[in-house]
């Protein structure tokens, strides 16, 4: 094939690709989109709940980003909300405790580091809360020794120390926490 040939079917099947997206119809939480490779980004809705907390389970905001995001990566086996309890080894100040956060996992066993395909759909889990922090309204992901924050997401992810090992560390499981009130967001 020609080298002009070549490129023209490049740029046919990127334009195609465009078209498609821009006539993708926005999702709904309950929507669920074809698992697509780590990098792509999928087209989701604002999250339509005003910040918030309670004092047990999740907040509806919280609730909303969680669904959309077990719709998106349905390899996700449970997402707990963790609320107050006093021995949990969150700080004071954790999005926990305001019905603001979720810790998912991926059909690994709590406490374990987990296997090269529960990994890799727990990195496809954080990687899809990080590409859409924005309209989901994420303020912080923790996974892998790493975190992300809506604050700093300029710097990308750093080095996580808040915690080690498979739980303090998050390499058993994905955390995320959804802006509350005094986020700005």
């Amino acid at each position: 094939m020609s080298t002009s040939r070549m490129r023209f079917l490049t740029l046919s099947l990127a334009t195609a690709g465009l078209a498609a997206m821009a006539m993708a119809p926005t999702l709904s939480p309950q929507a669920a989109v074809v698992d697509a490779p780590a990098s792509t980004l999928v087209t989701v809705a604002t999250n339509p709940y005003p910040a918030d907390s309670v004092l047990t389970g999740y907040t509806q905001r919280a609730r909303w980003t969680i669904n959309v995001l077990r719709d998106n990566r349905p390899a996700l086996t449970a997402c707990n909300h963790g609320n107050y309890e006093p021995d949990s080894g969150h700080t004071s100040d954790s999005y926990h405790y305001s019905g603001n956060a979720g810790d998912c996992y991926a059909g690994n066993t709590p406490g374990q580091y987990p296997g090269p395909i529960d990994k890799d759909q727990l990195q496809r889990a954080a990687n899809f809360l990080v590409a859409n922090a924005g309209p989901l309204k994420v303020q912080q992901v923790i996974w892998n020794g790493q975190i992300w924050t809506w604050p700093r997401r300029s710097e990308g992810w750093r080095t996580y120390t808040g915690g080690t090992g498979p739980v303090g560390g998050h390499y058993d499981h994905v955390h995320v926490s959804i802006a509350r009130p005094g986020d700005g967001r």
